[in-house]
């Protein structure tokens, strides 16, 4: 057949595989290639319409926007009735000499009160008082902006750097004198800026590294680019779609864009890989380029079509959890969505006009490597016929290998961290400390929140200070405000109290609870008979609220992932014991996965290594965010795998033959695009970021195993025990995989 000639129904043969039959992937594939021309300018016209749509990027959410339960209503309260917290910034001068005699603390008081004075974002400037260390003066400093966005005014962080120039310039001019600033604007802007440019060092490492990984699967410089080209292109379209929703539709959480990247590149990569090397096999077993297009798009094609729909399964999961998960789902289910696009027609189109061309530039220390990918005597092969020898001693091995490193997650501990989650360098946090040696404090507070109509203000006082009593006797409890915050229209009442304890620490959550389940009942009888009463906790109680939310959500988010997974793997492979298989490997290379991060994360002996400082305790948000993205990640290699054994299966081969050559045939794409994964994960444990580590560090480890132990040696251990009851099922189930 003349090149030139693809006909839509076509049905090349080829003697890698059995023949395809014509089937939607067949017929689309083969008119991508036909108009390959149009729908490459199709492809250009939308990533630059998603490059325009970034724009100035996403519109976020407000941190009050993501609080939830009693807590936020107080939030809400507070801020309605301008109780809330002024976005104040703290200046700390010390004297580096020693202790400072009055007239010096007040003259050094006076020049800090004119250093300020004027300053562009500056409401205003507080009276100075000096330190219990008797070598400090502190300054409050009071913005105008708005830290949760209920009015017009500008956030603290776009408002904070005049005044920063002006603590930069008070230092230069006291060189005897150590001088910090820190508040909402300053830690904000400083921690932007410090992220900033670890994600610029991020990309800069990540990219070669994914470059360097695929030279080395390809063995081709332009064939090694096409993936990261796709990869990038559906990245800036699921982010100019992101940034569009999110000033149409709902603001977006600030993590978004950094998840869009990650997933991005991650499904990207992958399934360009996979339909590439389906290429290149086909082309080797003599078929056209243009049939071996067709071929890839029937076979590998199909595969991506279920693995991408299986990631986005799993991604939807953050639906269910609902809250600040909603616009996390929403941008990685959009960029799947585009890579799968990208896959099933970018990519036709685009190695139709390579031709044999996407093998220029080969490398040729590779040559010898790539004539072993799928064959049986590669390494993996080599091992795939080990298990399948003897799969129970392969299963009960690795299996008890995997539940020993999914143990330590028994014992992991969740929390929303404060500075102590922060990398020490930052100069907000060397303020944070020459602030509390200056001015102690007993760790944090939470605040009653009393809202009643104005002409009950005496019984409201009344039932304040008997809260304040009770709370004097409840341990860790370390102060009580003498004085009750009140609004203008006296509706709203506020009581301060003191925690001794640290916002990390694994007493907190009980400590709020506490005071929550021993305040609000008693202020609530007190108040008895008065119209329209309710009584809330708020402050740190933000934090334990929050992270006991995401703590809540995650068994519903795992039921539903877990269950539409075994759902859409029974539609499209036709075994009810394969898809239980599927769901339960993946569980215990979640459990795996979250083992080592509470490992190296819930101790201090990895700190030197990483370059940490331990918390004890591992991010809220992380622990859903990470079952999600390694369950669309893990399904991605896993039917990779299971497509490849299906096939040799149909072609004729006895269970667990085909598992050998189906392990053979993929396992060199998963790994290629695990170790890319790996290498990118890796940069982002590199990060200064406590919570960007642990982000690293264990989607790093979670592919690792997956690709190895879990792909590797415990899905071929199983499916031979398996036998043909992995590819048969009942009667009533749809057969699509055919």
């Amino acid at each position: 057949m003349p090149e030139s000639a693809v006909d839509s129904t076509l049905a090349p043969t080829s003697t890698a595989g059995p023949t395809p039959p014509p089937q939607p992937q067949s017929r689309l594939t083969a008119w991508c290639v036909r108009h390959r021309w149009l729908v490459l300018g199709l492809s250009v016209l939308l990533v630059a319409g998603g490059v325009a749509l970034i724009g100035e990027g996403p519109r976020t959410m407000p941190a009050s926007d993501q609080l939830v339960g009693d807590s936020a209503v107080a939030n809400r309260l507070m801020t309605r009735a301008g109780l809330a917290s002024e976005p104040t910034e703290t200046v700390i001068a010390t004297s580096r000499s020693g202790s400072l005699d009055p007239q010096s603390a007040t003259e050094l008081g006076r020049d800090l009160v004119a250093a300020y004075a004027g300053v562009a974002g500056v409401a205003h400037v507080g009276t100075p008082f000096p330190g219990k260390d008797g070598r400090s003066v502190v300054l409050p400093v009071v913005l105008r902006a708005d830290s949760d966005a209920a009015t017009a005014l500008p956030a603290p962080d776009e408002v904070v750097e005049p005044m920063l120039a002006a603590t930069r310039a008070f230092a230069a001019a006291h060189p005897g004198v150590a001088v910090g600033q820190i508040g909402p604007g300053s830690i904000t802007s400083e921690i932007n800026a410090t992220l900033g440019a670890d994600f610029q060092r991020a990309e800069l490492i990540s990219l070669p590294i994914t470059l360097l990984v695929l030279l080395l699967a390809f063995g081709a410089v332009i064939a090694a680019g096409v993936p990261l080209l796709l990869g990038v292109g559906s990245v800036a379209v699921a982010l100019g779609v992101t940034a569009a929703a999110s000033r149409g539709l709902v603001a977006v959480d600030p993590n978004t864009q950094s998840l869009v990247l990650l997933i991005g590149l991650a499904v990207g990569v992958d399934y360009a890989l996979f339909t590439m090397r389906r290429v290149r096999e086909e082309q080797a077993a003599g078929a056209t380029t243009r049939d071996a297009i067709v071929i890839a798009g029937a076979t590998a094609g199909r595969a991506v079509v279920i693995s991408g729909l299986t990631v986005v399964v799993a991604m939807s999961g953050m639906l269910v959890a609902g809250g600040l998960y909603t616009s996390l789902a929403l941008g990685a289910i959009l960029v799947v969505l585009a890579a799968v696009l990208a896959a099933a027609t970018t990519l036709p189109a685009l190695l139709a006009v390579l031709g044999r061309g996407v093998n220029a530039l080969r490398l040729p220390f590779t040559k010898r490597r790539q004539a072993t990918v799928g064959s049986l005597d590669s390494a993996w092969g080599r091992l795939a016929g080990r298990v399948v020898r003897r799969p129970l001693v392969w299963t009960l091995g690795c299996g008890a290998l995997l539940l020993a490193l999914a143990a330590p997650a028994l014992g992991m501990r969740t929390s929303l961290g404060g500075v102590e989650t922060l990398s020490q360098d930052l100069k907000v946090v060397a303020a944070f400390h020459q602030l509390e040696a200056a001015v102690p404090t007993d760790g944090t507070a939470v605040q009653v929140v009393v809202e009643a109509p104005a002409t009950a203000t005496s019984r409201v006082d009344a039932a304040l200070r008997a809260a304040a009593a009770t709370a004097g006797g409840i341990e860790h409890v370390s102060g009580v405000a003498d004085k009750v915050r009140r609004s203008t229209d006296q509706a709203v009442s506020v009581l301060d109290v003191g925690l001794a304890l640290g916002a990390s620490d694994e007493r907190m959550p009980a400590l709020v609870e506490t005071v929550r389940a021993r305040l609000v009942p008693q202020v609530q009888r007190d108040l008895a008979g008065v119209a329209g009463v309710s009584v809330h906790i708020g402050g740190q109680a933000e934090a334990t609220d929050l992270g006991a939310w995401m703590d809540s959500r995650l068994p519903w988010v795992v039921s539903f992932v877990l269950l539409l997974t075994l759902v859409v793997m029974t539609v499209s492979f036709g075994s009810l014991w394969l898809a239980a298989t599927s769901v339960a490997l993946n569980v215990l290379s979640a459990g795996a996965a979250y083992g080592v991060l509470t490992l190296v994360f819930g101790g201090s002996w990895a700190e030197g290594l990483l370059d940490f400082t331990s918390t004890g305790a591992i991010a809220s948000w992380l622990p859903m965010l990470m079952f999600v993205v390694l369950f669309g990640l893990s399904m991605d290699y896993h039917v990779f795998v299971l497509s490849r054994v299906r096939e040799a299966y149909d072609a004729g081969r006895d269970p667990r033959s085909a598992v050998q050559v189906g392990v053979a045939r993929s396992a060199g794409v998963v790994t290629s695009a695990a170790a890319v994964m790996v290498g990118v994960f890796s940069v982002f444990g590199t990060l200064s970021s406590l919570e960007m580590k642990q982000l690293g560090v264990g989607l790093a480890a979670a592919v690792l195993l997956d690709a190895t132990l879990v792909r590797g040696v415990m899905l071929p251990a199983v499916l031979s025990l398996l036998g043909t009851r992995a590819h048969t099922g009942p009667s009533w189930v749809p057969r699509l995989h055919h």
